[in-house]
């Protein structure tokens, strides 16, 4: 799976790398973006890709209170085809969620010892596109329907953990590779689900660079880019 994530890549290269215009949309550095929190994507709108902000847990249209159910965080690519919850996203709502990191946690060899984060992100120290769907939801039993806010959300696409991941966890999100994006994003390919599965593809294992870093990112409230520094999971003083 996919839990917590990264996005401090300037606001320049973000437009650069992802063909957007983020205008006025503040870009602050992100060192550890959970669930439920507003994350950055670029979308097909209209004629033209967009950027903007969705809610990480994705709230299918027919679901009676956003607060009610799991969390749609990460979606298998084994059956997101056939999910009722994220099948038509996949058909017709796919989006990229921007990132240059994620995170995930190993178990300690010691009986008692809290799981070891580490950070993953690609070797040449790029931001990445990893697949995503998304949905659309609005209050359906007022009168007044079409006057009130639509949520937008999203989940964040997972695939069995390539060499790199595996002995940490034994799923990874679908990093896409950045000849496959457009397509992903393209509407052409709306209901060819076995086009759009042919795209997702784990990185390979030598594309990614892993290392154990500080248990304060365990809590949602720690930010900084502390959370990224190194250390050594061998040394006693790290618990």
């Amino acid at each position: 799976m996919c839990g917590r994530f990264t996005l401090h890549t300037e606001k320049e290269l973000l437009e650069r790398r992802f063909q957007v215009d983020l205008g006025e949309q503040e870009v602050s550095p992100r060192y550890n973006i959970a669930p439920t929190e507003q994350v950055l994507v670029a979308r097909w709108l209209g004629d033209a890709r967009t950027a903007e902000r969705m809610r990480w847990g994705l709230v299918p249209h027919w679901s009676r209170d956003p607060r009610e159910g799991p969390g749609l965080i990460n979606a298998r690519i084994e059956s997101v085809a056939r999910t009722p919850a994220y099948r038509d996203s996949f058909r017709r709502r796919r989006c990229l969620i921007l990132a240059d990191g994620f995170y995930e946690w190993r178990a300690a060899s010691g009986p008692g010892r809290p799981k070891i984060p580490h950070w993953f992100s690609l070797a040449n120290q790029e931001p990445f596109a990893m697949a995503g769907i998304w949905a659309s939801w609005r209050k359906s039993d007022d009168l007044f329907t079409d006057t009130l806010p639509v949520l937008l959300s999203c989940s964040i696409l997972t695939a069995a953990a390539n060499p790199a991941v595996a002995p940490i966890h034994r799923r990874m999100p679908v990093i896409l590779h950045p000849e496959a994006e457009a397509a992903w994003l393209d509407p052409s390919l709306d209901d060819n689900s076995e086009r759009l599965l042919e795209l997702l593809v784990p990185v390979p294992a030598e594309a990614l660079r892993v290392r154990p870093v500080s248990r304060r990112v365990n809590s949602v409230r720690n930010q900084g880019p502390d959370l990224l520094e190194p250390f050594d999971e061998d040394d006693p003083d790290y618990f």
